[in-house]
């Protein structure tokens, strides 16, 4: 599960995906987060529009996790987003009717440049989806030991730091975003389903937070999962239970006495206190939903 440092994405292959991307979809959401904060249900949420009739995920995670940064990859990952309906990967360039696309990617997984170019392509504010550091933290603990039997994870894959440095570019950039603290999501989900698609200016025609289970969907392609781990070829967990979902669940019910044991054993007490102190910051924040 080593990493290559992220480095520029380079613009080249980039620039042309820019540009049949913008030619084919209309609609282009953006949804940015750090892992297991519940960023996929919240796609699975936007795909109940029917403007949104397709998926790209997580574009620069072979660039992070391959041997050196290959722009190619991400601009192959670009051009076969997955059709919501079938669950097929299509050629992009052959899509007609210029349906949406929804683009969700992990904020760790990005540079300044791979931002600035998935903010440049969203043609709605940008999504960034949070909850209580804690609890992602400690789902991440329980997926790297189903992994690979790792008993903790770098920090930086905590996706804190990456997203907190993100806002900071959205502000001093003048980037509209929102953000979705999946915890009010699953308390409320009807009232911040409604949040979202107002603030995303996108039809309540396609509201939903109740869906079919789609357990045959591969998110993440099998290729790319194994450059993290072998485990992911099969059933992989990172996507196990939101696809077997039906829909929004209630919030679980959680020992945070427990989870900062676990959190203590990893060695993260610190970097946790920073993280929840920040998460506590977000709940200012204007456009917070």
């Amino acid at each position: 599960m080593n990493a290559h440092p992220p480095t520029a994405a380079g613009t080249s292959s980039l620039s042309q995906s820019r540009q049949w991307l913008t030619q084919r979809f209309s609609e282009r959401v953006v949804v940015l987060s750090p892992p297991r904060t519940g960023s996929t249900p919240v796609a699975r949420m936007l795909w109940q529009n029917p403007l949104l009739r397709y998926h790209c995920h997580e574009p620069f995670e072979a660039w992070y996790w391959g041997d050196g940064h290959q722009e190619s990859t991400v601009s192959a990952a670009l051009r076969h987003p997955m059709c919501v309906a079938s669950g097929e990967r299509v050629d992009a360039t052959t899509i007609e009717g210029q349906p949406g696309l929804v683009i969700k990617e992990m904020c760790f997984q990005m540079d300044r440049p791979a931002f600035e170019f998935l903010a440049s392509l969203a043609t709605r504010p940008l999504v960034f989806v949070v909850r209580d550091p804690r609890l992602s933290i400690v789902s991440r603990l329980r997926i790297v030991q189903e992994l690979d039997g790792a008993s903790t994870f770098t920090p930086e894959h905590s996706g804190w730091d990456s997203l907190l440095l993100q806002l900071q570019w959205c502000r001093m950039l003048h980037i509209p975003y929102l953000i979705v603290d999946t915890q009010r999501l699953r308390q409320q989900p009807e009232r911040q389903a409604s949040a979202l698609m107002a603030g995303l200016q996108l039809p309540m025609e396609g509201l939903a937070t109740q869906w079919s289970q789609r357990t045959g969907l591969q998110l993440c392609s099998p290729e790319v999962g194994a450059l993290m781990s072998e485990v992911r070829t099969g059933s992989d967990p990172f996507y196990r239970r939101v696809l077997a979902s039906s829909g929004i669940q209630p919030p679980d019910d959680i020992d945070l006495s427990d989870c900062q044991r676990q959190i203590d054993a990893a060695g993260l007490r610190d970097q946790a206190d920073s993280w929840l102190r920040a998460y506590r910051g977000l709940q200012d924040d204007p456009r917070m939903l």
